[in-house]
């Protein structure tokens, strides 16, 4: 949480620095697949068995410079799990602080960006042992990088949330780490302030 805060403190140093020129906020939504990984993803009983799915995520950036901006984001993923032979609706989201960096202010360009934030995965109803768990969720600090391509207004990007160790004692998971690489196309909307 320190690091959020001191995150968050940066962004207010470079609003009130002064020597902004851009003054331009921009709204991107994105939609894709999600893919889970980590030591904590595999077939074995006391790990998650989850598969792809979908994510989908929106973010608010604040531009400094034509190139270089700063803001929030929410992105979430929905993943199937199995559990005992039925299929299960697993999730995982990250909300946090994004910087983004895009190589030219227009047209075709490359961007890369770095999200920081808290992570959670977010677990089904589920049987444990002959007893019944109701919806769990384990929290931790997510950093996802994204890099991607920007055509005017459209990109395509990939973002890979590092695997995060969560424990959810309830249904005896313990630090088991989880990440998903998530391949997306979204739109961007830019306006001056």
């Amino acid at each position: 949480m320190k690091k959020l805060n001191l995150l968050f403190a940066v962004m207010l140093c470079f609003v009130g620095a002064g020597t902004l020129s851009a003054q331009q906020i921009s709204l991107a939504a994105q939609l894709g697949w999600s893919v889970p990984n980590g030591g904590g993803v595999s077939e074995q009983a006391e790990d998650l068995n989850l598969d792809g799915g979908l994510t989908y995520g929106i973010d608010a950036i604040y531009h400094f410079t034509e190139n270089l901006g700063a803001g929030l984001v929410l992105n979430r993923s929905i993943l199937a799990g199995a559990g005992g032979g039925d299929v299960d609706i697993f999730g995982m989201r990250i909300l946090g602080v994004k910087g983004h960096y895009r190589l030219k202010d227009e047209g075709f360009t490359p961007y890369g960006a770095l999200t920081l934030g808290v992570a959670q995965l977010l677990t089904p109803e589920l049987t444990v042992n002959g007893s019944l768990i109701e919806e769990q969720t384990g929290s931790g600090f997510g950093i996802m990088p994204e890099v991607g391509l920007q055509f005017g207004k459209f990109f395509i990007g990939a973002q890979y949330m590092v695997p995060v160790k969560y424990t959810i004692e309830e249904i005896e998971l313990t630090d088991k780490a989880v990440g998903i690489l998530n391949i997306n196309v979204g739109y961007r909307y830019a306006f001056d302030l």
